[in-house]
């Protein structure tokens, strides 16, 4: 499904009809396709709502400047249009800034909330720095030298999926391209705090985190856990960042206990 917004953008969606409906929300430089592994994992009649977000897989930008935030609304417009009521809500990393943007501007929106390999806090001002060294990179050498330094961070260079998986990423990341990273890295390095919002969230929530992601370290994301009410954190041993790739079986069946 195409759905087009008012400032001129075109947002994919996949969408199944069935009941307990997922919303799945990827990550930097991936599109709605990481998550293939995990919908084989899941019952066939569960349904699914999985968009491109903005300047990601066949999603265009759109005339807005591009923000957390906005990333979010595409989400919830797509939700309040499709037949679905009171989803689960599922985003690893950058998915998982856009569902605390959701729970944030529609509370009561989601059922549940699933929160894999993300942090509610802001880029500091090393992590700011770092974004714009990774535009730099994208811009004097091209989407595939920030990928290439980024690889055995986003992924266990050990893990006996490697192969397929940075193949995988190889792809999803040259859709985004040299046009849709920089302003992808800068909405990211200009997200709010949201560590403020997580004791109002009242609704049942899973935490999952990699023990071996560098990127955003398992402590930083056992404090959404820790903050939420009632929240459950599951750790996933020997996974890194992108842990839908390495652990589809084991996220989906998390998933389920939702």
């Amino acid at each position: 499904m195409i759905f087009s917004t008012a400032d001129g953008a075109q947002v994919a969606c996949l969408f199944r009809d069935g009941k307990d409906p997922l919303v799945l929300l990827h990550a930097l430089g991936c599109d709605g396709s990481m998550w293939d592994d995990v919908i084989k994992a899941l019952p066939p009649n569960r349904g699914l709502v999985v968009p491109d977000l903005r300047g990601h897989g066949a999603s265009t930008l759109g005339w807005r400047t591009p923000s957390v935030a906005l990333w979010a609304e595409d989400v919830a417009n797509a939700i309040l249009a499709l037949p679905i009521e009171r989803p689960l809500v599922a985003g690893i990393s950058m998915g998982g800034y856009v569902a605390l943007a959701l729970a944030a501007a529609h509370p009561g929106l989601a059922r549940a909330y699933a929160f894999i390999g993300t942090t509610a806090e802001p880029d500091d001002d090393t992590g700011r720095s770092k974004r714009a060294a990774a535009i730099a990179t994208v811009e004097r050498r091209g989407w595939h030298a920030y990928l290439d330094g980024m690889m055995g961070t986003f992924l266990n260079t050990e893990d006996e999926r490697f192969t397929v998986n940075s193949r995988q990423l190889t792809v999803m990341f040259e859709r985004v391209g040299d046009a849709g990273l920089p302003p992808t890295l800068m909405a990211l390095a200009a997200r709010p705090d949201r560590t403020p919002l997580l004791p109002s969230i009242a609704a049942p929530t899973l935490v999952v985190a990699g023990s071996g992601d560098s990127l955003i370290p398992p402590e930083k994301t056992r404090k959404i856990a820790e903050t939420i009410p009632g929240a459950k954190f599951h750790l996933l041993e020997g996974a890194a960042h992108l842990t839908v790739l390495e652990r589809p079986r084991a996220i989906a069946e998390l998933l389920a206990t939702m």
